[in-house]
């Protein structure tokens, strides 16, 4: 039987993705549920081919998006591109279940949320990935 050195070993794995099918998405999505959050923002980035592309700011208030503004910018931006946390668990689990060909996702340890999110659908074709990246931890809004 023939070994493979030790860093052979470690560059495959760090090729997997940090998430499979069923391993701990349901888990991460109950830790966040569990806090009850509907009203909150988030800074995060959306790295896709499309329209905008840009750094921005969501606002969440009653579990729907009331606002989405441009960091830099701080223009408002269409909220309709943008998604709530729920909404970033559907978009993977969408993909999980569409069985698209690379699926990377990683977690705030903490609570739950996801923290990066990128989806190639298809291996053989250009320009539709899509991910999102926090730039910021999910903060409650007050009163």
């Amino acid at each position: 039987m023939r070994r493979l050195p030790l860093t052979t070993l470690l560059l495959l794995g760090a090729c997997a993705s940090p998430t499979t099918p069923g391993n701990d998405l349901a888990e991460h999505r109950a830790l966040w549920e569990a806090q009850g959050l509907t009203d909150y923002t988030f800074d995060v980035r959306r790295v896709c081919y499309c329209q905008f592309v840009g750094d921005v700011r969501v606002t969440v208030k009653d579990g729907v998006i009331t606002g989405v503004t441009e960091l830099a910018s701080e223009v408002a931006r269409d909220p309709e591109t943008f998604r709530t946390i729920d909404g970033l668990f559907d978009l993977v689990q969408d993909a999980y279940d569409r069985d698209a060909h690379e699926i990377q996702v990683e977690f705030d340890p903490g609570r739950g949320y996801p923290t990066r999110i990128w989806i190639d659908y298809v291996e053989m074709m250009a320009d539709e990935e899509m991910g999102f990246t926090l730039l910021s931890d999910v903060t409650a809004l007050e009163g």
